[in-house]
């Protein structure tokens, strides 16, 4: 009778470390399926940036500032991690850097700059950072380092990347697309994350920059164009967010990308005369291509079009050749 009683208490307690063990299991794997979820600091109030819009994207380890200064907009967006910052493109200076400089330091954290492609609107605010480290697509890198008006304001040399690089502790993935909307059009993604910055490439509903399109020396860059937004759209169209120089950001990654491919078969079409317009008759003059592209696109915002007007970027300039 003892042995049959000492049997059943050795039973219960084993029971109950086998209990306990099943439950501290499950525990563990249940912490090895949670998420990892970083707390971000309160982000700087909006009202650092008098100039433009912020808007912020938080997900669980990684936080998005897209700050669109003035109604161009020129779009900087910050790529937050718990520990680093990247800031992607810097506007045009001076005033914008000025407030830019300020929203960064206010979320305090160490940071690099990457640059999309050579255009002033995206490196201007070069001279307020000249402490980071930039970087670039390695054709797109060479260019700023041979740039006057950019090493003027940041006399450190930029890294080029060719393939992969990390960055701010994120793995970039850095090509480009030549002879589109100017000459060396860099992007960039990561994979972690599914995140795709076109830097120029891609405009979120604003009217793109056309003054570089030469119909009548050869090569169709807007032809170009199209084949590089259609490797982006075969790519890209499953990531999360697709950040663009103009205009801030879209999670709807294929529409925006078919959205800039109709503009820019419509724009061809004007300024080559293949296309008629609203009114009939074909376009011969700029003014005339720029205001059907208002009205076939009256909701978007000015963005780069009118700089292909004569005289829009000195007096006596003529403007782009278009005819």
């Amino acid at each position: 009778m003892k042995t049959m009683n000492y049997f059943k208490s050795n039973f219960w307690l084993l029971a109950i470390f086998a209990t306990a063990l099943f439950v501290s299991c499950s525990n563990d794997d249940d912490d090895e399926s949670m998420p990892l979820v970083v707390q971000f600091e309160e982000a700087p109030s909006n009202t650092l940036i008098t100039t433009g819009v912020v808007n912020v994207i938080t997900e669980n380890t990684v936080r998005y500032h897209t700050i669109d200064f003035d109604s161009a907009p020129y779009t900087v967006t910050i790529v937050e991690t718990e520990a680093n910052i990247v800031l992607v493109d810097l506007g045009p200076a001076p005033v914008f850097a000025d407030e830019l400089e300020t929203y960064v330091n206010a979320i305090n954290k160490p940071g690099a700059v990457i640059i999309t492609h050579n255009h002033g609107d995206h490196y201007g605010g070069a001279v307020n950072f000249t402490d980071l480290d930039f970087y670039a697509e390695s054709t797109v890198a060479d260019q700023l380092n041979n740039t006057a008006d950019f090493t003027s304001m940041y006399p450190n040399n930029v890294i080029g990347v060719s393939g992969s690089q990390e960055i701010g502790g994120l793995t970039f993935t850095f090509d480009k697309v030549s002879n589109a909307e100017t000459g060396e059009n860099g992007y960039f993604y990561n994979e972690e994350h599914k995140i795709v910055f076109s830097g120029d490439l891609v405009y979120n509903l604003s009217h793109p920059y056309l003054r570089e399109y030469t119909p009548n020396e050869g090569e169709d860059e807007i032809a170009n164009w199209i084949a590089g937004l259609n490797v982006l759209k075969t790519n890209f169209s499953d990531y999360n967010h697709l950040f663009v120089g103009h205009n801030g950001s879209r999670a709807d990654v294929a529409t925006v990308i078919d959205e800039n491919i109709d503009y820019l078969q419509n724009a061809q079409g004007i300024i080559k005369g293949t296309q008629t317009m609203t009114g009939g008759g074909t376009a011969t003059t700029h003014q005339e291509v720029i205001d059907e592209l208002q009205l076939l696109y009256p909701a978007y915002k000015d963005g780069g079009l009118f700089l292909s007007l004569p005289d829009a970027f000195f007096p006596g300039d003529s403007g782009a050749d278009w005819f």
